[in-house]
């Protein structure tokens, strides 16, 4: 993938969704449906985890996300061929927007690669509750890691 190109909406739908979770993380996905495409937002389960189990999730949602459970009918859709999975998307608050070595382990889940290498990843710097920029990310597999490409608003 040699650049990501999103339409000037769902950028505003995404940036809302993170400017509404700040101080949080927020999570989601891009994706192609029959009726066009559409930013689904998925609910950010970090601090649930952290609150049951701090030990094995030292993390908060302030500085970590975990996809909630409407993300697997999405995942479900996009393997039986309904829609097809443009991006996922999350957002760092009070930090910068980088690909981080938790969100690489997250998004290669355990692997040597992505489960789905061919969808782009969108991390969005949120300052004071505003997006500031946003930076897509591909896995490159002659690299074998994710690098930065080009986000087109159009």
């Amino acid at each position: 993938m040699k650049e990501l190109r999103i339409a000037a909406a769902i950028r505003t739908a995404i940036e809302d969704h993170a400017a509404e979770c700040y101080p949080d993380e927020c999570c989601g996905v891009i994706v192609a449906a029959p009726h066009g495409e559409e930013a689904r937002r998925i609910t950010n389960v970090q601090n649930e985890r952290h609150a049951r189990d701090p030990q094995q999730f030292p993390r908060n949602a302030r500085i970590a996300y975990t996809m909630g459970p409407e993300i697997a009918p999405i995942l479900i859709d996009a393997e039986r061929g309904r829609i097809r999975l443009r991006a996922f998307y999350h957002s760092h608050p009070e930090h910068e927007a980088y690909f981080s070595e938790e969100d690489r382990a997250a998004a290669l889940a355990g692997w040597d690669e992505p489960s789905y290498p061919n969808t782009a990843q969108i991390v969005m710097s949120v300052r004071e509750g505003a997006v500031r920029y946003a930076k897509a990310f591909a896995w490159d597999a002659t690299l074998r890691d994710f690098v930065e490409i080009p986000l087109v608003i159009e």
